[in-house]
C-alpha cells in the first residue's frame, strides 16, 4: 500500500477510537457481576451511572489531543507548527496508550472489590484506547514508509 493509504487507514482507526472513547465514556464502566446474590456495597462509585464523571474527562480530553496527530493539516481551524508531523503522530499514539492505561487503573483500583465488574463503557474506553495507539502508529508508519 502507499503512503497515502496508510495515512487513510491511520485516520480511520484513529476516529473509530475516539468515537469508541466519547460512547465509553459515556457509559457506565462499572455495575454489579450478574448473578451475585450477595450484600451490595452501599456507596456509589464514579462511573457507575451514565454520564461523564470521574476520569472520563481525561479520556476525552486525551482523544481529543490524539485525533489532532492524524487530522490533515489542510482541516485544521488554525495553523499550527508541526502538525501533522511525525512528532504528532507520537502524540495520538502516547495519548492512545494514556486512555488505555486509565481505564486499566481506574479497574484496578475499583473493580476488584468482588461485587463490581467492568461494563460496556469500560470496554468500549479500553479499546478505543487501543485503536487511538494503533492509529498514531499506523500514521507513523505512513509518514516514515
Amino acid at each position: 500500500m502507499s503512503r497515502q493509504t496508510w495515512a487513510v487507514v491511520a485516520r480511520v482507526v484513529a476516529f473509530a477510537g475516539a468515537v469508541g472513547v466519547a460512547v465509553g465514556a459515556w457509559l457506565p464502566w462499572l455495575m454489579v457481576r450478574p448473578g451475585y446474590d450477595g450484600p451490595v456495597p452501599a456507596i456509589h462509585l464514579a462511573g457507575m451511572d451514565a454520564g461523564l464523571a470521574g476520569l472520563d474527562w481525561l479520556a476525552l480530553a486525551a482523544a481529543a489531543i490524539a485525533l489532532l496527530g492524524v487530522l490533515p493539516v489542510e482541516l485544521m481551524p488554525v495553523s499550527i507548527p508541526g502538525l501533522g508531523g511525525p512528532r504528532a503522530a507520537a502524540v495520538t499514539t502516547v495519548a492512545g496508550g494514556f486512555v488505555a492505561a486509565l481505564t486499566v487503573f481506574y479497574l484496578l483500583s475499583n473493580g476488584f472489590l468482588g461485587t463490581l465488574v467492568p461494563a460496556s463503557g469500560f470496554y468500549l474506553t479500553a479499546l478505543g484506547g487501543v485503536h487511538l495507539s494503533m492509529g498514531g502508529a499506523l500514521r507513523l508508519y505512513a509518514i516514515g514508509g
